[in-house]
C-alpha cells in the first residue's frame, strides 16, 4: 500500500506533458504577438496624431496672420492671383507682400517700392514640415468705403508616405480697418 502513494506522489511531480507545453507556448506567443501589434497601433497614431497637429497648427498661424496684416493695413498696393501687396502705416513695415516661395508661406516688408520689390525683411509663416500651395487673393472690394480681401489657402504635410499625408484648405476674408 504505501508502494502506491509513493508512485502516484511520483507522477504528480513529473513535469508538463508535451501537449502542455505546446499549448502554453501558443498562448504566450499569441499574447506577445497582440501586444506587440497594440504597441505598433499606438506608435503610428501618435505620428499620424503629430503630422495632422503640424498642418492644422500652420494653417491656423498662417491664415490668422494673413488676416491679421490685411486688418492692419491702411491701404491696398496690389492683389495678385497669388500675392498681395499691402500698405502699412508704419514706414519699417511699409509696404508688406504676402506669397508663396519653396512651397512656404513668407511674408516680406519694409524699404521696397510700391510694386513690393526690393524688400528688406523676408520671413517664413509656415515651418519646412508643411508644404503651402493654391493661395490666391481675390479683391471684394466695393468702392474706396470698403477694402475687402478674400483668400484661400492650402496646407500639406511634405512626408513622402501615403499614411502621413495630410491637406487642409482654409478660406476666409477680412476688411481693412482703416476704411
Amino acid at each position: 500500500m504505501r508502494n502506491k502513494r509513493y508512485t502516484i506522489k511520483n507522477k504528480k511531480e513529473r513535469g508538463f506533458s508535451l501537449i502542455e507545453l505546446i499549448l502554453y507556448i501558443g498562448l504566450v506567443a499569441i499574447f506577445i504577438s497582440g501586444a506587440i501589434l497594440f504597441a505598433w497601433d499606438i506608435i503610428y497614431g501618435g505620428v499620424k496624431s503629430g503630422v495632422e497637429r503640424e498642418v492644422n497648427q500652420n494653417l491656423r498661424l498662417a491664415s490668422k496672420r494673413i488676416m491679421y496684416e490685411i486688418r492692419n493695413a491702411s491701404g491696398i498696393n496690389s492683389v495678385g492671383a497669388s500675392d498681395l501687396c499691402l500698405v502699412l502705416s508704419t514706414t519699417a513695415h511699409n509696404p508688406t507682400r504676402i506669397y508663396v516661395s519653396g512651397g512656404r508661406l513668407m511674408m516680406a516688408w519694409g524699404g521696397g517700392s510700391s510694386d513690393c520689390t526690393g524688400m528688406t525683411n523676408d520671413l517664413p509663416l509656415t515651418s519646412n514640415q508643411v508644404s503651402v500651395s493654391g493661395l490666391t487673393f481675390t479683391d471684394r472690394s466695393s468702392g474706396v468705403s470698403s477694402l475687402n480681401i478674400e483668400f484661400a489657402l492650402t496646407v500639406s504635410s511634405a512626408g513622402t508616405r501615403q499614411e502621413w499625408q495630410k491637406s487642409s484648405v482654409f478660406s476666409g476674408s477680412a476688411e481693412l480697418r482703416s476704411n
